[in-house]
């Protein structure tokens, strides 16, 4: 697999329709916020672009989750480790935030302009059919 494979996006958009595109924008917008992501299977259950912003929201939440507890993990192992343990620990902390609120705000603005492209990394993973 190459590298560059990894970073590039799926465009989805022309799967769905205009009329969905905009009935379940504001859901699609709110999947992006962590436990909210069942918003838009709930609030709007036929949409297919709410569904397809639902999994993305879930995908990004249990990515992060896992990252956490690798955090929390190597927290453990090093934190000890005068100084450089807790430098460590912090920037793998920061990195982690970072890569989260990216994802945050990269969905969040697709959703907002009616779009369906995937997330970087991590989007092509279905959880939500």
């Amino acid at each position: 697999m190459d590298t560059s494979d990894l970073f590039d996006v799926e465009d989805r958009t022309a799967e769905f329709d205009t009329q969905d595109i905009q009935d379940a924008k504001v859901w699609s917008i709110l999947a992006y916020f962590g436990i909210l992501f069942f918003l838009p299977l709930v609030c709007a259950p036929q949409s297919r672009l709410g569904r397809f912003h639902a999994n993305q929201g879930l995908v990004l939440l249990i990515c992060s989750l896992a990252l956490a507890v690798v955090s929390w993990i190597l927290s453990f192992i090093v934190g000890w480790i005068p100084f450089i343990g807790k430098v460590i620990c912090n920037l793998v902390s920061l990195v982690i935030f970072v890569l989260t609120l990216a994802g945050m705000i990269y969905g969040i603005v697709q959703a907002a302009q009616g779009k369906a492209k995937t997330l970087p990394l991590i989007g092509k993973i279905i959880v939500i059919q």
